[in-house]
């Protein structure tokens, strides 16, 4: 992230290096949590909740293109070591955020993405990093970069079609092109 002010934009997608065979949505944050002036960081406050807070966190989202899936690898963040908020959530769509995944840590980490459930994601997907236990809701925490790593790949389509009537095929057994 960098530049002036990042946090004015929701999401914030200046600079992004992306494979052209998906979308993404940059770096968002939750309604939950302000934005705050900081260069080269996307920064915000208000995590002064006790517990995880459904609305407070940054938001990334991944679209592969029609006919194309990710298979995820890994997400890799770093932030400056913010140790007023003590604790943090990674959680995906995938389970309508309900399971955490990874450790998350303040100064930032490497979260293993290497799991069966984020295989083969041919639709939108969207991942959150959560925070809460700050002292007080001017304290702060920022991401400085972040990075998903995996690899994007093309996915064989259906190109012609074969229904069972009830007894036979009317276009031949189903294959990985039917």
């Amino acid at each position: 992230i960098t530049g002036s002010k990042p946090n004015l934009d929701n999401p914030y997608t200046i600079g992004q290096i992306v494979d052209p065979n998906i979308t993404v949505s940059g770096i968002g944050r939750g309604s939950g949590i302000d934005g705050v002036n900081t260069n080269n960081q996307y920064n915000a406050k208000k995590w002064d909740t006790s517990s995880l807070d459904t609305n407070d966190f940054f938001e990334f989202t991944l679209t592969p293109s029609i006919g194309y899936e990710i298979d995820f690898a890994s997400f890799v963040y770093t932030s400056v070591e913010h140790s007023s908020i003590t604790d943090f959530a990674f959680k995906s769509s995938i389970d309508n955020f309900s399971s955490d995944i990874g450790t998350p840590l303040s100064g930032g980490t490497t979260i293993d993405l290497s799991a069966a459930a984020y295989q083969n994601i041919a639709t939108s997907i969207t991942f959150r990093l959560y925070a809460w236990g700050a002292s007080n809701s001017s304290r702060t925490f920022g991401i400085d970069e972040f990075t998903f790593n995996g690899t994007v790949s093309n996915f064989p389509t259906c190109v012609s079609t074969t229904t069972w009537n009830g007894s036979s095929w009317d276009n031949g057994i189903p294959n990985i092109n039917t």
